[in-house]
């Protein structure tokens, strides 16, 4: 079977095995993407003078567990993981076993992605990569899920990022009409971004000229 390794931090190395396939598909991330996921979120934190070890990190759509367990390892303060199939649940939990700021729901994300209780995290990112099958025949209900979530994100006090992973031929632009976004293309992949920053933080961050030397 193959397997998945972490790329960084203090699970450096470690393999994750695959889970079969569900309907023919895999769909696990590559490490371009991978690095390009964490680099991106970094790059937002350090802008608003914040670091991982003070953020929450939403896992929607898990499969593996390979983003997860890499945000585990580069030390986020608290990590939720949303996973639906039944086999690939159970490997999670095997993986997350005994992990205190680690909580793993078996729910259809579209549906239950709010199903937690708010902490004390200074910044919130949700990466969502379903199967790509919701994008291209169900995308009414990812567009209502990232809607809901983005308007969710706008009550907070606290600044979001919000990532997608799809794969570009089967992206419909129609399902970021009411949220705004920026895409990246990593060779046959894209990246949506949309970030939420309250106005009640973004007066508290330094001006550009504060932050010069």
């Amino acid at each position: 079977m193959k397997s998945l390794r972490v790329a960084s931090g203090k699970w450096k190395g470690k393999e994750i095995p695959a889970p079969e396939e569900i309907s023919g598909h895999q769909n696990f991330t590559n490490s371009l993407i991978k690095k390009a996921i964490f680099s991106l979120i970094d790059s937002k934190l350090a802008g608003w003078n914040l670091n991982l070890e003070s953020a929450l990190f939403c896992d929607y759509f898990s499969g593996s567990g390979q983003i997860a367990a890499e945000a585990y390892s580069l030390g986020y303060k608290r990590i939720l993981i949303y996973e639906l199939d039944q086999e690939r649940f159970s490997r999670l939990l095997k993986l997350f076993k005994g992990l205190e700021n680690i909580k793993l729901f078996r729910k259809d994300a579209t549906k239950h992605f709010l199903k937690w209780e708010p902490g004390t995290e200074q910044a919130q990112v949700f990466y969502l990569d379903p199967p790509y099958t919701y994008w291209s025949v169900t995308p009414v209900r990812m567009r209502k899920m990232l809607e809901e979530l983005y308007a969710h994100c706008q009550t907070l006090s606290v600044p979001s990022v919000i990532l997608c992973q799809i794969p570009e031929h089967q992206k419909a632009d129609s399902i970021w009409a009411e949220v705004p976004f920026k895409e990246r293309e990593y060779g046959s992949h894209s990246l949506i971004e949309t970030i939420v920053v309250p106005a009640s933080f973004a007066n508290t961050l330094p001006s550009p000229a504060e932050n010069v030397e």
